[in-house]
């Protein structure tokens, strides 16, 4: 297996213990998908957070919430992306 890196376009061969590595990966991913939509997902983080965010106590968030509440969001970008990966992967 070789791939194109993003950093200086050049090609690089697998070996075979990579190939099965990212072989493993994708079928994480697609097993991931395969219970829970990325729509769902990311709508029930979003119902969380909103939740969370519009409480009648919001002088009471700690900035340890804040960052919580960041790193949901980042993990919504992160299962959105992944999604489309691998829609695009099975088309």
């Amino acid at each position: 297996m070789t791939i194109t890196t993003k950093q200086n376009k050049e090609f690089k061969p697998f070996r075979d213990v990579e190939t099965q590595m990212l072989y493993q990966q994708y079928e994480a991913v697609t097993e991931f998908f395969k219970r829970d939509g990325s729509a769902e997902i990311v709508d029930s983080l979003n119902t969380l957070v909103e939740a969370f965010l519009f409480t009648e106590n919001m002088e009471n968030v700690t900035p340890e919430m804040r960052i919580h509440i960041a790193n949901q969001l980042r993990v919504v970008t992160l299962i959105t992306k992944l999604s489309e990966t691998i829609v695009k992967r099975k088309s």
